[in-house]
């Protein structure tokens, strides 16, 4: 299924992730798209903080992974940005076991140089757009 959102600010952002939040299994596989800058990272500390994650979330850039207890499900997120060009695999990053698992939820931004995500199930696309300085498009296409 696939849905369509226009956000104005971090609140109705805030929403969407939650919404996705709630109907979360356990298992499922996030690959965020979109430019630097378009609420990849944002989004995915809407979804923490929906999936009760403590403390603070912020970009695993430098870390590539980057692990957080929430209350039903444990969030990986996963940056691959620095993976451009490489032949990085799950395996590489320590998430060959994990992905699927209804223990985890991960949240994949720059997946497109994690190509193996692809087949990831169950698996959801979410595809950010900047429409200008304050909009953004959240696309969430939706796998299950």
């Amino acid at each position: 299924m696939k849905r369509e959102f226009v956000t104005s600010s971090v609140e109705e952002t805030g929403r969407i992730a939650k919404a996705l939040a709630l109907s979360l299994n356990g298992g499922e596989t996030i690959l965020a798209y979109g430019d630097l800058g378009a609420g990849k990272t944002a989004f995915c500390k809407c979804l923490g903080k929906a999936l009760g994650v403590k403390g603070t979330i912020n970009s695993p850039t430098f870390n590539l992974v980057k692990v957080y207890q929430g209350e039903r499900f444990v969030l990986y997120h996963v940056d691959a940005y620095r993976l451009e060009g490489k032949e990085g695999n799950l395996t590489d990053i320590g998430l060959d076991e994990i992905v699927g698992d209804k223990a985890y939820v991960v949240y994949v931004e720059w997946p497109e140089f994690l190509p193996a995500l692809k087949q990831a199930h169950p698996l959801i696309d979410i595809r950010f757009d900047i429409l200008d300085d304050e909009r953004r498009r959240i696309t969430i296409d939706d796998h299950r």
